[in-house]
């Protein structure tokens, strides 16, 4: 699914990782981090200036009004500064946060359109979706909460530092002493709880793949009376989450504020005790004890924030792990020529002794070889499992062969990148898939500045003209999810006018007749014949009815090419074409007396 091959990232290494996606919104962090530093020195001038009223005019009751105006200016000021600077460098530092976590979920979209179609085979859509969606969320709470509390919180006790060590060095030192116990203790619940947030991702994961392929398969669920048995595989993975999430809040409740609220309040404990035996054998002012105090819970308030702030840290740290996961995963990936390859012609495709293997078992495809020539219709038949739709996942580089090689235009596939190799082909598949979107849109699937003109010609060219101008909205309708509005032909023949419409040399059909109706049947071969002038075309049939008039036929049975020829040839000698031919003309001669039989009974009655 992933690649494992490559050692698990630290909680560091992926940190660091995270930063670099700051580095192209630098120059926004830095002004935030500035407004960020004014905004905390301002914050830290508030209980020096208070300190003086208390120790100057307060006590001492030295009313200087000129004085204490200027003073009581002064705090009013710093409060003005601080929430400004605060407000501007949060607005600032959330927005370049946004960016940061954009910029991280078109990568990994983008890295997703690019997979290899192997790769899907193996990882579940709904798990993609929570990576997607769930996983780059995380990020965002953490760019956005965690790591502007972690900058504050340094900047905060630096500052608070500064200032005690200016009261008194002693009690800065007594201060530097609790910093190693917070640190420990933040350290055994980042240790403790990662293994739980990697569970509560995982059953996320899991939960969502469930949802999406119980949506997906609903019909058959219902059909099959299933329903008991995916609710049970539901609540297990969602009573599994819970279990997690219960531990979590177990380890949040004792770990994170309760426990810097207790040493706060002995801390504070300590310096009233300290405070009051220096009064025994000397003056002690009111002013700098409340400097301490004030200081002291300053100084817990960044660990308090911290502390509620790790579980979002933790979620982030395992999120970013599994989208760094993914984005590294490169197996099935090839390395591609960055310049098009010169074709001597662009139509003409042979195989020359390919096989194929999907995974470690059986052959796909055995020593495969023939050639279709430019401008020709070649029909590849065969009982499924055959290897003929794997002829197609060759040709579009959906799977890498493992022997032999292939040759489009008189060139090896591998001396083409893929947009050119694609560029080639127009593919139409079994299951035509329906976007969301108008039927405009469907068939240029450019989603933006559809040629309209160029899609109405591939169309009428395909004979879907018809149905789609009985359509209310005509081509701008919109077909609904999965193209629930549209029969099974049109949604083949809309398939066709897409393929149609990108202008391709070489059409590969892939059992495109295999859904639809005897009538639908005979629209989509009079579309074949509209298209195949001056093309290439290569189509996996189920139905020997549409491919009788093709200029090759290739059989094939087990991975292997068995037979070929043209239609009038094959069928009249032994062979799998044969009975091939012989099973379908029995069994639709079958059907139509049935159908005879059944008149006759309705006439009678």
């Amino acid at each position: 699914m992933l690649n494992r091959h490559e050692a698990p990232l630290s909680g560091q290494s992926t940190f660091r990782r995270l930063v670099t996606y700051s580095l192209p919104h630098k120059a926004r962090f830095l002004a935030a981090f500035v407004m960020l530093g004014i905004a905390i020195a301002a914050e830290m001038a508030i209980p020096w200036l208070v300190k003086t009223i208390l120790d100057e005019v307060i006590v001492p009751q030295q009313f200087d009004w000129v004085h204490l105006g200027l003073l009581s200016g002064l705090v009013l000021g710093f409060y003005v500064i601080q929430a400004v600077f605060q407000y501007f460098q949060a607005l600032t530092f959330r927005h370049g946060a946004l960016l940061v976590v954009n910029d991280v979920r078109k990568e990994l979209f983008e890295h997703v359109l690019n997979f290899p179609i192997r790769t899907f085979d193996k990882l579940p859509s709904g798990k993609l979706v929570s990576y997607i969606t769930n996983d780059t969320e995380s990020l965002r709470d953490m760019f956005v909460s965690t790591m502007p509390t972690i900058i504050q919180g340094s900047l905060r006790i630096t500052g608070i530092f500064i200032a005690i060590a200016l009261l008194d060095w002693r009690l800065m030192l007594l201060s530097l002493a609790l910093i190693p116990v917070l640190l420990l203790t933040m350290h055994w619940y980042r240790k403790v709880s990662m293994p739980i947030f990697d569970g509560i991702r995982g059953q996320i994961s899991n939960i969502n793949n469930n949802i999406s392929e119980s949506l997906q398969g609903m019909a058959l669920i219902q059909a099959f009376q299933q329903e008991k048995a995916f609710q049970d595989k539901f609540e297990r993975n969602n009573n599994s989450w819970f279990k997690f999430r219960t531990r979590s809040i177990a380890i949040d409740s004792l770990m994170l504020a309760p426990f810097t609220r207790l040493v706060g309040s002995v801390t504070a404990i300590g310096i009233v005790a300290w405070f009051a035996s220096a009064s025994l054998s000397t003056a002690v002012e009111i002013g700098t004890l409340y400097a301490f105090l004030n200081y002291i819970e300053r100084f817990f308030d960044p660990f308090r924030q911290l502390s509620m702030e790790l579980r979002k840290l933790q979620v982030a740290t395992v999120s970013s792990k599994r989208i760094f996961e993914l984005l590294d995963d490169k197996e099935g990936q090839h390395a591609q020529p960055s310049a098009f390859a010169d074709l001597t012609c662009q139509k003409d495709i042979e195989f020359r002794n390919v096989s194929l293997t999907y995974d470690e078992g059986h052959k796909a495809l055995s020593e495969v070889s023939f050639k279709a020539e430019g401008g020709k219709f070649t029909a590849i038949v065969g009982h499924s499992g055959s290897g003929k739709s794997s002829v197609i996942n060759l040709l579009m580089r959906f799977y890498q062969h493992q022997q032999g090689e292939i040759l489009v235009g008189g060139k090896p596939i591998q001396a083409m990148p893929d947009a050119q190799l694609r560029r080639l082909f127009g593919l139409v598949s079994q299951d035509p898939y329906i976007f969301s979107g108008s039927i405009l849109e469907n068939i240029d699937l450019s989603h933006r500045n559809a040629d309209k003109a160029k899609v109405k010609v591939a169309a009428e060219q395909v004979k879907a003209a018809k149905f789609i101008e009985r359509l209310s909205d005509g081509y701008d309708h919109q077909p609904g999810y999965g193209g629930s509005s549209l029969s099974t032909g049109e949604r083949q023949l809309l398939a066709l006018a897409r393929a149609l419409a990108h202008d391709p040399q070489i059409f590969l059909l892939d059992e495109a007749t295999a859904n639809i109706d005897s009538e639908t049947e005979e629209a989509v071969k009079a579309a074949l014949a509209n298209i195949q002038r001056g093309r290439t075309v290569i189509a996996v049939a189920h139905r020997l009815s549409t491919v009788q008039n093709a200029d090759q036929i290739l059989v094939m049975s087990k991975g292997k090419v068995v037979q070929s020829g043209i239609h009038d040839e094959l069928v009249s000698q032994p062979g799998d074409y044969r009975e091939l031919y012989l099973a379908q003309k029995t069994k639709e001669e079958n059907a139509h007396e049935n159908i005879n039989l059944g008149l006759a009974a309705a006439s009678a009655a």
